[in-house]
């Protein structure tokens, strides 16, 4: 099982067009295009029937302490967490992702629907609760959300693309669902994974 895409390489920079939040000379940064990547596969397993693609941010900060404070940083050895940016379930395992095809751009308060394209189901992301309490942002948010690291954040973030193949056509979870649900909805219908990774900084001295 493989997976590759035209919008980036593997462990190389996502470009501009694909963040939530890109950097911003005076306000230290502003919202993107948010349009999501194209994504292609094959040899799938035997027996594959849909597919499941999971995004997620490797390097979140634990919490807020000095996350976007003027005057701190968010140093490089701070604990981190999973930030989950986009799941998709039900996708059929001949059409490939095209870009801007689940977003195209950003959506304040987020995206209405678990509906995506195609048939798919998008989880709820986890700028829901990220964004909670603040009136200029709250809202659920469905679906694919880009990148988004703290402007002050040392350390360079890692986004990892995985692609589960999966034995039964529709993904066995019903009513609104979260990434995590997706992955411990899995056990016993997944027959391979693979992924990409990409990285993406808006601290000019990001390692």
């Amino acid at each position: 099982m493989k997976i590759w895409s035209d919008s980036l390489s593997d462990g190389g920079r996502l470009r501009e067009e694909y963040v939530f939040l890109k950097p911003h000379p005076t306000a230290k940064a502003e919202l993107g295009k948010n349009r999501n990547p194209h994504f292609a596969w094959g040899e799938m397993p035997e027996g594959t029937k849909s597919l499941v693609m999971i995004m997620h941010d490797a390097d979140a900060p634990t919490s807020r302490d000095f996350v976007n404070k003027v005057g701190k940083t968010v140093p490089y050895d701070y604990p981190r967490t999973e930030f989950y940016h986009w799941a998709v379930v039900d996708l059929d395992t001949k059409t490939f992702i095209q870009p801007g095809e689940f977003s195209k751009e950003v959506t304040v308060h987020g995206k209405p629907s678990q509906v995506g394209p195609r048939g798919t189901r998008v989880a709820i992301n986890d700028f829901t609760e990220w964004y909670k309490g603040n009136p200029k942002m709250e809202g659920t948010y469905f679906g694919y959300d880009g990148p988004a690291p703290p402007w002050n954040d040392e350390k360079l973030h890692t986004y990892v693309f995985t692609l589960y193949a999966l034995k039964e056509k529709r993904f066995p979870i019903e009513g609104d669902f979260t990434a995590k649900d997706v992955l411990n909805a899995m056990s016993g219908i997944m027959l391979d994974k693979c992924s990409l990774k990409g990285t993406y900084s808006l601290f000019p001295k990001a390692r």
